[in-house]
């Protein structure tokens, strides 16, 4: 946030002719000067920094909850350090296995009968608390498609928005459905506060 420079007001310069703009062309960049001085002096909040990925636990809360064909996995960020860090945004994933013949599996932004679709904002995790997200998909598609391993993911490797490092950077949670009877899809919820995703 800029610090706020006194202007001298245009009249005056009226009220005191050419000697004093010449007067005030040479004093205005030593006032700006001094100004840039106190400003880099000064302490200012700042905002807090992007997590790292060191910071940060990850984990799936529970299984899949259920409604009406309808089916949730809530995963839960928590920030075992000691320090404050921020995310935005929304994780990415890499299930295994994902893929079925000639379909795979994707994953899109939204929310669904479980866990609704939230803004995307800035989440603030204090040292010891958590932040969530969830993921969305149906159970009643492609039902001529078969159960058991071929169609089943077992589990996912998370990217989180986290500072980027050069070692890699994905999380390992276990998870079980039939991503074939999903219709080759799922969708995430934005990151958000708290150890629960918001509910529908």
């Amino acid at each position: 946030m800029g610090v706020s420079r006194n202007r001298p007001r245009l009249v005056s310069i009226f009220h005191f002719g050419r000697a004093a703009v010449l007067a005030l062309a040479l004093v205005a960049p030593l006032v700006t000067a001094i100004n840039s001085g106190a400003t880099s002096g000064a302490s200012t909040p700042s905002t807090v920094p992007k997590c790292s990925y060191r910071q940060l636990e990850l984990a799936v809360a529970w299984g899949p909850g259920a409604a009406a064909g309808n089916l949730g996995i809530p995963f839960i960020i928590a920030n075992t350090s000691r320090t404050s860090c921020s995310l935005e945004g929304y994780p990415k994933f890499s299930f295994l296995p994902n893929r079925y013949q000639s379909q795979t599996l994707r994953v899109v932004h939204g929310g669904g009968m479980i866990f609704p679709r939230v803004k995307t904002r800035l989440v603030v995790i204090k040292p010891g608390a958590d932040a969530s997200f969830g993921v969305n998909y149906g159970d009643a598609a492609n039902q001529n498609d078969p159960s058991g391993a071929v169609c089943e993911a077992r589990y996912v490797y998370v990217t989180l928005p986290v500072r980027i490092n050069s070692f890699p950077q994905n999380y390992e949670a276990s998870v079980d459905f039939n991503f074939c009877f999903t219709g080759f899809q799922v969708s995430e919820t934005a990151i958000q506060s708290g150890p629960l995703p918001k509910e529908g």
